[in-house]
């Protein structure tokens, strides 16, 4: 006996009609209720201090009238400023707000403090990994860990990767490690976890109406292999001095 089309199995047809309209009612629904979400919502205060000092560019032309603001002056390091490159200009949302800086000690030990801050556009803040990998460095450890903050003493959460990239030193290939420290704060809120801040961020969306203006803040630190727990001391120590400059006061009172 050969096989019945589809179209003509009884009741296969009209619920096949269902189930269509069903799935096209819940797009309808789902799409409606984004649209409200968007025309409802409301901008929340950034958990970063944003200052206005203008943003440089790698030509060093002014590419923005504002930036998160970082320190120009701490005891033991010299500071300067890093241009953002047009890649990233280009790349991420036009609202998007930047800080970044080198701090130098005495002895050579550099690292480069990074904040990115987010607007209207969710899209500005990306998984952490890319940032090492989209510059050639291999992710070879990642963990959770606690900072403290100087002179208070609170801790706060973090999150710290190990990375390792073949460079070139003195006409020699080498292995060269790298530490990276990030977390992400918004008003009265912080977190170690991108997945978190993803959640806490629709969950005030929803519930509150209010789009948290994440930044995400990194400190990193290159070194020589075998010498990336002294390179995470430190780092440790800077990111202690430096998080209760960079962020808010309602993210330091709220996490106390």
């Amino acid at each position: 006996m050969s096989a019945q089309p589809l179209a003509e199995v009884p009741g296969l047809a009209r619920r096949a009609q269902v189930l269509s309209g069903v799935a096209l009612a819940l797009i309808a629904v789902t799409a409606l209720g984004i649209r409200q979400l968007s025309v409802n919502q409301r901008l929340g205060e950034p958990g970063v201090r944003v200052s206005a000092v203008p943003l440089i560019g790698e030509d060093g032309r002014i590419v923005r009238s504002n930036s998160v603001a970082l320190p120009t002056n701490l005891a033991g390091y010299e500071y300067k400023p890093t241009p953002i490159t047009d890649q990233e200009l280009n790349y991420l949302p036009k609202d998007t707000v930047f800080g970044r800086a080198s701090y130098r000690a005495s002895d050579g030990f550099m690292a480069q403090v990074n904040v990115v801050l987010m607007g209207t556009d969710r899209t500005s803040i990306h998984r952490p990994e890319y940032c090492l990998t989209g510059q050639g460095w291999n992710i070879v450890s990642k963990r959770y860990d606690e900072a403290k903050i100087v002179p208070a003493g609170k801790s706060f959460p973090i999150q710290r990767f190990g990375g390792q990239i073949r460079t070139v030193i003195d006409t020699q290939t080498v292995n060269y490690s790298g530490v990276y420290v990030f977390w992400f704060v918004a008003d009265g809120q912080r977190t170690a976890s991108h997945w978190e801040r993803q959640w806490w961020m629709i969950r005030d969306l929803v519930t509150k109406g209010v789009l948290q203006r994440w930044a995400y803040i990194s400190f990193f630190a290159p070194c020589p292999s075998g010498k990336e727990e002294e390179a995470y001391q430190r780092l440790l120590k800077l990111v202690g001095e430096l998080a209760p400059v960079i962020e808010v006061p309602s993210v330091v009172a709220a996490n106390e």
